[in-house]
C-alpha cells in the first residue's frame, strides 16, 4: 500500500500513546521513503547520518504549531526555522548547522517530485534565501532558550551534555554556584530542577 503524505492532516497530536503512535508512524514512513528516492540518496551520500532535521521539522509543525507538512505556509516553516529550532534544538558544535538546510531542501524536492505538494515551491525558496544566514541564527545565543542555553553552558564548561550523569553533576554545579551567589551563569540567577526539553544533537539514522 502506498505511503499517504495527507494522513495525519485530521489528526490531533496531543500526547496520547495512540497520538505519538500515528506521529512516530508517519515520520518514519516519510524518512524511510526519502531515503529511497534520487534526492534522498544524494543526500546521504553527503551525510550518510541524514535525517534529524526532517524529522525535527515534521515534529516542531505537528506539536508546536499544529500544521503538517502538505499544510505549511511559509510562515510556518519561518518560525520552525528561525525561531523553534535554534531556541529548542542543542548543536554539539555551530558546524552541526550546516548540514540543515541542505537536508531539508532535498526533502522538500522530493516531496514536490513525489507528491506535487503545492506548497513545496514557496518552502523551497524559503529555504534557499535562509541557508546563507542559517547557521549564524542557529548559533546566536540571544536566540536560545533557558534549556539550550544550560546545554551549551555545560559543553563550554566541559560537561559531556548527552550523558546524562554528567548532565545531573552540571546542573548540580549549577545551583551550588547560584546558592553561593555567583549567578552569572544564566541571567535569571535562578536554580534549575529540570532536564532540558532537547538536547539531542546527533542525527536520526534511516535504515
Amino acid at each position: 500500500m502506498s505511503f499517504n503524505i495527507n494522513q495525519l492532516d485530521k489528526i490531533e497530536y496531543d500526547g496520547s500513546y495512540e497520538s505519538e503512535e500515528v506521529f512516530e508512524k508517519y515520520q518514519d514512513s516519510v524518512l524511510e521513503e526519502f531515503a529511497l528516492s534520487s534526492e534522498g540518496k544524494e543526500c546521504i551520500k553527503a551525510d550518510p547520518e541524514m535525517g534529524f532535521w526532517i524529522a525535527q521539522l515534521i515534529y516542531y509543525g505537528v506539536a508546536y504549531i499544529g500544521v503538517t507538512l502538505p499544510q505549511m505556509d511559509e510562515p510556518d516553516i519561518s518560525e520552525i526555522i528561525t525561531d523553534l529550532f535554534p531556541r529548542k534544538i542543542s548543536l554539539s558544535s555551530p558546524e552541526d548547522a550546516d548540514d540543515a538546510i541542505p537536508e531539508l531542501l532535498a526533502f522538500w524536492q522530493f516531496l514536490k517530485s513525489k507528491y506535487k505538494l503545492s506548497n513545496a515551491d514557496i518552502i523551497i525558496n524559503f529555504l534557499t534565501q535562509i541557508e546563507p544566514e542559517f547557521n549564524a541564527i542557529m548559533n546566536d545565543s540571544s536566540n536560545f532558550g533557558m534549556a539550550k542555553s544550560f546545554m551549551t553552558m555545560g559543553q563550554k564548561a566541559g560537561f559531556d551534555m548527552t550523558d546524562q550523569n554528567q548532565m545531573t553533576e552540571f546542573m548540580q554545579v549549577y545551583n551550588e554556584n547560584i546558592r553561593k551567589g555567583q549567578s552569572n551563569i544564566l541571567s535569571t540567577g535562578k536554580a534549575l530542577d529540570f532536564s532540558p526539553e532537547y538536547s539531542q544533537s546527533k542525527k536520526t539514522k534511516i535504515k
